[in-house]
């Protein structure tokens, strides 16, 4: 299949609970898209209008996720010991509000 030019995808799909929207993917990832061989695609088991779906739904739920700037949702996270044991206490970060705070997601070891 050669793709001369891209499809447009800006169904929201019946399953989003997100905002009632028409996107239209960036020139530059509509570029990409079009610029991946066929035997790519096929080894990954890929097609192109799969990979706009993909980078739509991706783009629809941005519009609903937290942007530079916005206030941090509060949480709780457990206390540990300088040696990595839970010790039970809980810490929201609200109770550090006014305060530098850094937060680092995923394994730390």
């Amino acid at each position: 299949m050669t793709l001369t030019q891209p499809d447009r995808v800006t169904d929201s799909g019946p399953a989003s609970s997100g905002p009632d929207v028409s996107l239209d993917l960036p020139q530059v990832i509509e570029d990409r898209i079009a610029s991946i061989s066929e035997a790519e695609l096929e080894l990954r088991g890929w097609t192109r209008k799969g990979m706009r779906r993909r980078f739509l739904d991706r783009m629809e739920r941005d519009l609903v996720s937290p942007q530079l700037g916005d206030e941090a949702p509060d949480f709780e996270l457990e206390l540990l010991t300088a040696t990595g044991k839970r010790t039970g206490d809980l810490m929201g970060l609200s109770s550090l509000r006014g305060k530098p705070v850094g937060l680092i997601f995923g394994s730390y070891t």
